[in-house]
């Protein structure tokens, strides 16, 4: 078996099995109806990481790689770390004083869907950032540790290969948040597609920055979609 031919095996690998894995074990805490929002969200978060990481390192390994190959590294930790932040903060400031009340504000079908899924309890809250936290860890060691690094690297690792894996990948992510309607699909493309895939590339493929990114702007906009909306 080819090198190519193992690292496009192991992307779809990765990709599919994360997703089964994580679309199952939604479905279980759904049909288990007496547990508390709050559990079953930090228990969905709990198997995206610990599960959907295990997925991921299968993957990687079965292309020879490491997840240190594919950015899982401390270098530059608290540079990168303050850089995500920093990002997340300023993208949370847009949507949330400009953006968001701009284009429907309460009404938008990212804004509806989001607070029917935190709900009006603080214990479901609670459950709310512990799966903002956990999941944008493990969706980030997908989309970018995974899925960008892996098809850059299949499409020879130069400018066109990262061009089209930020494509690729900027798209699959926008997509996979389908249930938040058109507004959610194109901002989530956007920042959570594009920006954390140049941002990756940005900080020498490391990932330390775009999960920082990524968990500020999710436990920013849960809370604040919990109190003012």
């Amino acid at each position: 078996m080819t090198g190519s031919l193992r690292l496009a095996l192991a992307l779809i690998f990765g990709l599919v099995g994360w997703y089964a894995i994580v679309v199952a074990a939604d479905y279980m805490l759904v049909s288990a109806g007496e547990l508390p929002p709050g559990v079953r969200y930090t228990a969905l978060g709990l198997v995206e990481l610990v599960f959907g990481g295990a997925i991921i390192w299968l993957a990687l390994r079965f292309a020879r790689l490491r997840l240190t190959d594919a950015g899982l590294v401390r270098t530059e930790l608290k540079s990168d770390t303050l850089v995500g932040i920093g990002i997340g903060l300023t993208f949370a400031a847009v949507q949330f004083l400009l953006i968001i009340p701009a284009t429907g504000g309460a009404a938008r079908s990212d804004v509806v869907a989001n607070a029917a899924q935190i709900g009006e309890t603080y214990a479901g809250f609670s459950g709310i950032l512990i799966l903002a936290l956990l999941g944008s860890t493990s969706e980030e060691l997908l989309f970018r540790g995974l899925l960008l690094f892996g098809l850059a690297k299949l499409c020879g690792g130069g400018t066109a290969g990262k061009i089209v894996s930020t494509i690729v990948v900027a798209t699959l992510f926008a997509l996979s948040h389908g249930y938040q309607g058109w507004a959610g699909i194109i901002d989530t493309g956007f920042y959570g597609g594009l920006l954390m895939s140049l941002l990756y590339w940005w900080r020498g493929m490391r990932l330390a920055a775009p999960i920082a990114a990524h968990a500020t702007w999710n436990l920013i906009a849960a809370t604040v979609i919990f109190l003012a909306y």
